[in-house]
């Protein structure tokens, strides 16, 4: 007896300890809100022990009681009983049903009954889909099955509905470390992510901002955000040990994203604050190459010049020399007096030089290296219509200059008597003329509508080719090739047309090297050959097709392959000259027959030309049944978007020139030649000049 008094005794005083203890609590949760208040209003949720719940404002409490205002009146209250939760926003409070859900879940929880507890919390939400408890714990759940992909989503969602009251960041970041050991990068990014948007003040920021700047450039290619947070981690947190890295990553992704003198301004103080780091070779060449795009090329030789003589990274050395051999081109461009920097006609007239834009013509004195203008004939051409002319062909010799346009017909200037004159598309002249040639006895013009033939020494009018009025086999003719005997024209349609000048007759010109789906897009004459260059969209390649000046002996090579885009696949120039490189012969040793000719991966230009097998070859069909000697040694000269170079065809030798990435933004090739020791280029962006030597 005396011992169950004891206990019922010492029952009692356990709850009151424990009652006044809760009692304490809920006092010191009031009069936090209660100093809250003076702040803002608060809402106050007051929910009984029989489930019965009042939305109201709160207007205080004491140690007793408390006081909200429900539907205009005070409210007063006692503290026993009721379970108070507070929220500055209302719409964030969930409605009694779905509280009620998440309150069974919870009791499910501690009955061990998580599947059970996880429908109710899907239920909550259902009810109440602004409900971040509920998102917890069921992030909570998926997270505790491996499930990280749904954990995120709803540690998402809580983050979005009241990041303040939950502390998310150990869940995200194990949830990001995770990802990023299975190298799933997109997956680790997002985590980090949400951390740095939702707890910006949090001590794992600073060393986030770093790896997940790193994360988009270098693993996802996400350039724009990546540049932007590394720029804003620096700013923010010099002295982390990571900012060696994103500064340089900054510079190398401001020169990529064309912000050049900004690249420039970073590279430098990169190089001055980390003169031994392991990336100062690669931002000394970066700068170089900025430096190149800006037209300075002594500054990029310079810097190029430096890594060259210090690097021993022989892949750093390579690209050193690849932006010295880059310093030998100059760039013309509006600044040096071009009317337009698209340049889409060039021609040689003797050491001048005549230069077509879509803005007109100019004319320039090259000799000596010299670049200086002649404006007078120029201006009085440009001047002559009322647009200035979209030139795209010009044909000059010591006597004349033919000037063709896109919509303006042809032009003729005569250098002996001063005098300009026009064909225009009321005269009947078709208005796109896109290639002229001449000699002493012919003016020939390629057309839209057709091949215009002008006949020296008569007052005739121009005679017209098409399929209207002759038997020509195409209209729209691209390109044009004079020799003594024939004309060449290469049509839209890859059709190949032929005019024999003595008999005055039109044929098709077919060869078994002339595959279906061929199409001529420039014709050359080099020695005793003829150079036809050509592009297939069928088999994404290009190459040139060299013959006899007759067209026999024919034979096709194949020179880039898998070019998806149609411009890099059409723009592909050849010029040829004599091989006259001596030879030198052992003793019983024959001259050297041509060798297979390569065939080069756009994928990796720059790993130089990868010579063929016989095999490899498409076999050849040579016309004619007598065996013909082999065909004078010729060095061609290449040039395409990607990659400009020289082909000895007798030793089989390929020489990479370098292309003129000094020209800005995409290089696109309209016109080519070779001239006075000089290669010209004629760029979407300017009229690169190198000296062949």
């Amino acid at each position: 007896m005396l011992h169950q008094t004891l206990r019922k005794h010492t029952n009692t005083k356990k709850q009151k300890t424990f009652h006044l203890f809760l009692l304490l609590t809920l006092i010191i949760v009031l009069f936090v809100y209660q100093q809250y208040l003076a702040y803002g209003q608060q809402y106050v949720i007051v929910d009984r022990e029989n489930g019965d719940r009042l939305t109201g404002t709160w207007r205080g409490s004491t140690e007793t009681h408390f006081e909200i205002e429900y539907q205009g009146e005070i409210l007063r209250l006692p503290v026993k009983g009721y379970r108070l939760s507070f929220t500055s926003d209302l719409s964030n409070v969930a409605d009694r049903t779905a509280a009620k859900y998440f309150r069974n879940g919870l009791m499910l929880l501690e009955l061990g009954l998580p599947e059970k507890a996880k429908n109710r919390f899907e239920a909550a939400i259902e009810e109440f889909p602004k409900y971040p408890d509920a998102h917890y714990q069921l992030g909570l759940l998926y997270k505790a099955n491996g499930d990280n992909t749904n954990a995120l989503e709803r540690f998402r969602s809580v983050a979005i509905l009241d990041a303040a009251n939950f502390d998310l960041v150990p869940h995200f970041r194990e949830l990001g470390d995770a990802a990023l050991a299975n190298e799933d990068y997109g997956e680790a990014v997002k985590n980090y992510q949400l951390i740095l948007q939702y707890y910006p003040e949090h001590e794992s920021v600073p060393g986030l901002s770093y790896i997940t700047g790193f994360l988009l450039v270098e693993q996802l290619a996400d350039s724009d955000k990546g540049l932007s947070l590394l720029e804003s981690a620096t700013k923010q947190y010099p002295d982390m040990l990571s900012h060696e890295k994103a500064f340089f990553l900054i510079g190398r992704l401001q020169a990529e994203k064309g912000l050049l003198e900004n690249a420039l301004h970073t590279l430098r103080g990169f190089v001055l604050r980390y003169p031994v780091s392991e990336w100062v070779n690669e931002a000394r060449l970066t700068r170089a190459e900025v430096n190149l795009k800006l037209g300075s090329v002594e500054e990029a030789g310079n810097e190029a010049a430096q890594v060259h003589n210090m690097s021993v990274d022989e892949a750093l050395k390579e690209r050193a020399k690849q932006i010295l051999d880059q310093t030998r081109w100059t760039v013309y461009t509006v600044a040096e007096h071009l009317p337009d920097n698209r340049v889409q006609a060039i021609a040689v007239d003797g050491t001048q030089l005549w230069v077509g834009t879509p803005s007109g013509l100019m004319l320039f004195e090259t000799s000596f290296n010299n670049w200086a203008p002649i404006p007078d004939v120029p201006q009085q051409i440009n001047s002559l219509l009322e647009m200035s002319p979209d030139v795209r062909s010009i044909a000059a010799n010591p006597d004349e200059v033919w000037i063709g346009t896109r919509s303006q017909g042809a032009i003729h200037y005569d250098k002996r008597t001063g005098e300009v004159q026009t064909y225009p598309p009321i005269d009947g002249f078709p208005a796109w003329v896109k290639d002229i040639k001449m000699d002493d006895r012919e003016v020939w013009f390629a057309t839209d509508g057709g091949v215009i033939r002008k006949i020296r020494g008569t007052v005739d009018p121009p005679v017209v080719y098409n399929r209207q009025q002759s038997f020509i086999p195409a209209d729209n003719i691209e390109t044009l090739l004079l020799t003594t005997t024939t004309v060449w024209g290469a049509s839209v349609d890859g059709k190949i047309v032929m005019f024999n000048r003595e008999s005055e007759e039109w044929s098709l010109y077919h060869s078994t090297e002339i595959r279906k789906g061929m199409t001529v897009v420039g014709f050359d004459t080099a020695e005793d050959q003829l150079l036809f260059t050509w592009f297939n969209t069928d088999e994404q390649s290009n190459g040139y097709f060299r013959a006899d000046s007759d067209g026999v002996n024919g034979k096709s090579t194949t020179l880039h392959t898998g070019i998806v885009d149609e411009i890099k696949l059409k723009r592909i120039y050849i010029e040829g000259a004599l091989d006259d490189s001596p030879v030198i012969l052992e003793e019983n040793e024959a001259l050297p027959v041509e060798t297979p000719e390569p065939l080069i991966d756009e994928e990796s230009p720059g790993e130089g030309p990868e010579l063929l097998t016989s095999k490899s070859l498409p076999e050849t069909e040579v016309l004619g049944t007598q065996p013909q000697p082999p065909p004078t040694p010729l060095v061609l000269w290449i040039a395409t978007n990607d990659l400009f170079y020289t082909h000895h065809t007798r030793s089989g030798e390929w020489k990479d020139t370098t292309t003129p990435r000094i020209v800005a933004g995409d290089l696109i090739i309209h016109a080519f030649t070779i001239a006075n020791n000089r290669v010209w280029i004629a760029t979407n962006n300017g009229l690169a000049a190198m000296n062949v030597q």
